[in-house]
């Protein structure tokens, strides 16, 4: 019935590379321009009060969005909610019981909460130092051809990344900076839980494991520009895992873009919108517990997909010290290899304290 959407076939190295190629690719086009430092005023402040007060207003959502002056410590708390639903196949939606006549066991929703902790140091005023760990928690809803439904969960510590943020190009109010992330594999990728139409404890599909067992790279390159009350802002990144964890497959390697704009309402508060638009392939290799003709969500050839998703935020600044953020995000259009959990809505909200 389901027809998968197979991309074409290319070695792990090549397409390493050619993401890499994409997200770096105006960094060659700005190789030999000399930096020229900022010396205009903005949103009546100097410019070196702007880099610590303005400078540093990026959406909530949005990962490495600014550097950080010499000595200059950010601590920050984000949580995040993900809804997940329902399934789709390419653009279509598809129903449970269209799922249920090819597999023995639908998914039909999911919840994803994410606590994450982040700290950036600025080593120099060209170069900022970052780390960013994470405690996942996922529950899915199931039903079966019986018409028996059940829940299965799972918590723990994700990845964890260690980069650096590195200035490319500054001239008045324009910046570019370039990043560079390591993924450490700290998160589990064997979680089990009870499941009833097995009536034992097993192995859980991908979509519940808490992170990718694998060591891996996630390379940014973010543009940011400000004029009176209004600031904007581009960032394209990638995901890029780089082995085989210890279970016999690979995530699929994914690549982001995010477009946003801030307007300053009235000081201390400020409103944003934001377009982003991600794209992510399907798994290779995979994990020997699972079976995919019993559930799709442990095909790995169901995993892929591309998704633009429309965000509406918030950010309190009483102090050029602190920041309050909140941002509510709608996907607006996906287009997945299923059938596979669509994505509905999405919450983050964060605290960010600079010192």
């Amino acid at each position: 019935m389901f027809q998968n959407v197979h991309i074409i076939k290319q070695t792990n190295l090549m397409k390493k590379i050619t993401l890499l190629s994409i997200l770096f690719s105006p960094i060659v086009a700005l190789a030999g321009t000399e930096p020229i430092q900022c010396g205009n005023t903005h949103f009546g402040h100097t410019d070196h009060n702007h880099h610590n007060h303005e400078n540093h207003l990026t959406p909530i959502g949005v990962m490495g969005g600014h550097l950080h002056e010499q000595g200059e410590f950010m601590l920050s708390y984000r949580y995040m909610f993900m809804n997940m639903q329902p399934n789709f196949n390419g653009t279509d939606e598809v129903s449970i019981s269209d799922v249920l006549a090819d597999y023995m066991v639908s998914p039909v929703d999911m919840q994803m909460e994410m606590h994450m902790i982040g700290i950036m140091y600025g080593l120099t005023d060209s170069i900022t130092l970052l780390g960013m760990t994470n405690l996942v928690s996922l529950e899915m809803l199931h039903e079966t051809r019986m018409g028996n439904r059940f829940t299965t969960n799972s918590e723990g510590l994700g990845d964890t990344t260690i980069g650096a943020l590195f200035n490319i190009y500054e001239r008045g109010s324009h910046r570019i900076h370039g990043g560079l992330s390591v993924v450490l594999p700290t998160a589990e990728t064997n979680e089990e839980d009870f499941i009833p139409a097995v009536g034992r404890n097993a192995t859980l599909p991908y979509p519940m494991q808490l992170g990718s067992g694998s060591w891996g790279l996630r390379p940014s390159l973010t543009y940011t520009g400000h004029a009176d009350a209004f600031s904007w802002g581009a960032q394209v990144s990638g995901n890029i895992n780089l082995d085989e964890n210890s279970n016999g497959y690979t995530l699929g390697d994914s690549l982001t873009s995010n477009l946003w704009g801030i307007y300053r309402i009235a000081n201390p508060l400020y409103t944003s919108l934001r377009l982003q638009s991600s794209s992510w392939t399907n798994i290779e290799g995979q994990h020997d517990l699972l079976l995919p003709l019993s559930i799709p969500t442990a095909d790995p050839n169901l995993r892929g997909g591309n998704r633009i998703d429309a965000f509406w935020g918030l950010n309190y600044k009483p102090a050029s010290s602190v920041t309050l953020s909140a941002e509510i995000g709608k996907t607006i259009w996906q287009d997945l290899d299923g059938p596979q959990l669509g994505t509905d809505w999405n919450l983050t909200v964060g605290l960010q304290a600079t010192f």
